[in-house]
């Protein structure tokens, strides 16, 4: 049997120093780093900040498809499963609307620029209004809604009949 043997000694009996080995890839010197990043590192942080209030915004978009899924297997009779689920998909958009100066409170509250939310607010409520729309069709199709003029015969007055025959 061959035994196989690897002298390493030339490698390890080498110097080492620091000038030798490169900087790794993203790294430069302390001099480098100090010149110059500070106008760069506001407007990345800025455009982090947007970029997250964009994601912020889209987020309750991601959670539709959810909702949808769970309306349609709670079925459109009207039990307690499919009125909780029909609850929950009206009542976290509302909340969402609601709260959403809270929700884009940490974007604005951190430290240097200053960034405008404003549009990815509108798109917030606009995909919240989108569940909440969802949740009232909802409603109209387990027929909780009053949509037909049956549903509001206690309101019209009885028919006077002129004659009657005996």
């Amino acid at each position: 049997m061959k035994k196989v043997y690897a002298d390493l000694t030339p490698l390890l009996s080498k110097p080492r120093t620091a000038k030798a080995l490169a900087d790794p890839s993203g790294f430069g010197s302390s001099s480098a780093l100090a010149s110059g990043t500070s106008v760069s590192a506001r407007t990345d942080d800025s455009a982090l900040r947007t970029s997250k209030a964009w994601e912020v915004a889209i987020g309750p978009g991601k959670s539709l498809p959810m909702q949808m899924f769970m309306a349609w297997m709670s079925g459109t009779s009207v039990s307690i499963f499919s009125i909780l689920i029909t609850g929950m998909i009206l009542m976290s958009p509302v909340r969402a609307i609601l709260g959403v100066n809270q929700t884009f409170a940490p974007l604005l509250r951190a430290k240097g620029a200053r960034v405008d939310v404003s549009m990815q607010k509108l798109v917030f409520v606009a995909i919240n209004v989108a569940g909440v729309l969802f949740g009232i069709y909802r409603l109209s199709i387990m027929g909780l809604l009053p949509t037909t003029s049956s549903d509001w015969l206690a309101f019209i007055p009885p028919k006077q009949y002129l004659e009657y025959s005996s």
